[in-house]
């Protein structure tokens, strides 16, 4: 007989239930511990499973599969029971909520979050792949998010490359707005059907909402056939590169590491701006879909092929299923006449206003970013549409970087004169490169030989940093040795005295490091702001963006920065002698 709700303290096959955690398409998931008093998750199979043969079967192919991999991502499998009435799996308790409660309680992620939520998880899936294992139920509910990463959970339906199908045919299994479209038609799970659901998972954490609706049912179904994806409110480049992946044919979608990319690029450089008229359009998603988003989809069998390439969205009922998180068989056929009314889920249309299914999403504006995601050789169109993104000025991390010169200066002029130059050529390099390339790609569009061809003509771009750098390093050279010479001039006469330092010997003191510091940094300033330094603020703009990405990133790039000049500070409050190598040490006259 069928125990359910396990009350704490009940006892399954040498475990000890302490309380529920949830319950899917198989069974009820128990917080549980073994006979050592370790934590552990117990999923017991509902009865009707646990006696059917082809259920075990599947049991134990989930075991199989799980036991396969050895990733961190993954909950690694503890124990197993498919021989019993009481079939029941132990795996490795995580700590974290899943990604839906995540979502609901403190809203969509940001920018940095959802990069690292697409890497981690693409990282994972790679590994459950490369086991030859495919999850085939990829949602919100079922990613874990933990301090050290996400981490995939519930292999229930997981299917183990190479073995026979557990549905019968014409049937598949999977969650509703997760479920890659191609698995409708009947075709056999797949990495590609697997990294659509990845996708889906995305965009609802960016949104916080079921990327396609939550009911009525069948038309969660069509849009996602359809390629209707909801991404109100995400930004262009994070939207087309979740629609392009989100596409309903397999092989025009958009691959997970150009997603990641896309992602990459957003958390550097930020969303790119667009003119008011061209400003991404989406479509309106369902009134109810934002109040039920507390609904977990349901993992449900469909009939293969029921929702092909033409299904509309509005031809459905509204009294049809929305998803509730049961497993049940649904026949999609089952619709009644189609109503205007059941798309906006009981909000009326005005008089007269009709609704059009066939019309596409204006996405005027964001062509540049399809061809940015293009990993295509060929040449774009006249223009290519690419538009490069925005340099952004880093005032704050600049100023803790010229503290950190000035402080330095004061103690070792020298050293930190050739380090300084040392960094201007590479980030006048770099930044002429990274030009360069988003030159080319306005140009001719994006290409895979891109980054390759970047390093290829590194050798010429250092040698037009080093040209370019020339006349503010003369400005700031003359300069430089102006105010030396009228800083002598004045001590020589008098006017000015270095406390400490008598004629003839080499200036030190506090006094001394305050005027040294003064001097450098008109010369750096000068070379900053020099001529043609444009691209010297410009690379330093393009590097601080990978290096120290985001508010996060600038933060802790201040804070590095004010610390290290902290020390040099102290040493100038101090007294310390000025070590004036590899430059020749002065003598005051």
């Amino acid at each position: 007989m069928e125990r359910i709700g396990l009350a704490p303290g009940s006892e399954i096959g040498g475990y000890t239930v302490v309380a529920p955690l949830g319950q899917g398409g198989m069974g009820t998931v128990y917080r549980a511990v073994d006979g050592a008093g370790d934590a552990v998750a117990l999923k017991l199979l509902h009865t009707n499973i646990g006696t059917d043969a082809a259920a075990r079967a599947r049991l134990r192919r989930e075991v199989v599969a799980l036991q396969k991999l050895r990733h961190p991502g993954v909950a690694a499998i503890l124990d197993a029971e498919a021989d019993s009435t009481e079939a029941f799996l132990v795996t490795q308790l995580i700590h974290g909520d899943n990604l839906e409660e995540h979502v609901r309680e403190r809203g969509p992620l940001d920018a940095e979050d959802l990069l690292d939520l697409a890497e981690g998880l693409r990282d994972t899936l790679v590994a459950v792949h490369g086991a030859g294992v495919v999850h085939r139920d990829l949602k919100p509910s079922n990613v874990l998010v933990t301090d050290d990463g996400p981490v995939l959970i519930d292999f229930g339906i997981a299917q183990a490359t190479g073995d026979s199908p557990m549905t019968a045919t014409g049937l598949v299994i999977g969650t509703p707005g997760y479920l890659a479209p191609e698995l409708l038609d009947g075709e056999e799970p797949s990495a590609a059907s697997d990294f659509w659901g990845w996708a889906a998972v995305l965009a609802f954490a960016a949104t916080g909402r079921p990327p396609f609706g939550t009911r009525p049912l069948e038309a969660v179904l069509a849009r996602a056939r359809s390629g209707e994806v909801d991404v109100d409110g995400v930004g262009p480049l994070t939207a087309a590169a979740l629609r392009r992946a989100l596409a309903p044919d397999a092989g025009q979608r958009t691959s997970p590491d150009d997603v990641v990319a896309a992602l990459t690029l957003v958390v550097a450089e930020g969303e790119p701006v667009l003119d008011d008229d061209a400003t991404t359009a989406v479509a309106p998603q369902d009134a109810a879909a934002t109040a039920l988003l507390g609904v977990e989809p349901a993992t449900v069998v469909l009939a293969a092929g029921a929702v092909g390439p033409g299904a509309a969205a509005s031809g459905v009922s509204a009294g049809a299923a929305a998803s509730d998180g049961l497993t049940r068989p649904f026949d999609p056929g089952a619709g009644v006449a189609p109503d205007e009314q059941d798309l906006y889920d009981g909000e009326e249309l005005d008089d007269g206003e009709e609704l059009d299914d066939g019309e596409e999403l204006d996405e005027e504006g964001v062509d540049w970013i399809e061809e940015d995601l293009d990993a295509s050789e060929g040449v774009g169109p006249e223009g290519s549409g690419y538009v490069r993104p925005p340099a952004r000025r880093r005032w704050g991390t600049l100023l803790a970087f010229a503290v950190l010169i000035g402080s330095a200066g004061a103690i070792y002029p020298g050293i930190t004169l050739i380090a300084f130059l040392v960094i201007v050529v590479a980030i006048r390099t770099i930044g002429s490169s990274v030009e360069s390339m988003h030159a080319h790609r306005e140009r001719v569009g994006v290409r895979r030989s891109d980054h390759a061809r970047a390093v290829a003509t590194g050798p010429w771009h250092l040698v037009r940093s080093l040209l370019g750098l020339l006349p503010s390093l003369l400005v700031a050279s003359s300069v430089v040795v102006i105010l030396l010479g009228v800083s002598g001039w004045l001590i020589g006469e008098g006017h000015w005295t270095i406390s400490g330092s008598a004629s003839g010997e080499e200036p030190q003191g506090t006094t001394a490091t305050l005027l040294v510091a003064a001097i450098l940094m008109v010369g750096v300033c000068l070379i900053w702001w020099g001529p043609l330094s444009r691209m010297t603020r410009l690379g330093a703009r393009r590097v601080l963006a990978v290096v120290a990405p985001g508010r996060k990133g600038a933060l802790i790039a201040i804070a590095v920065l004010l610390g290290v000049s902290a020390i040099f500070v102290t040493l100038i409050l101090t007294g310390s002698d000025i070590v004036w190598a590899p430059l020749p040490a002065p003598t005051l006259p």
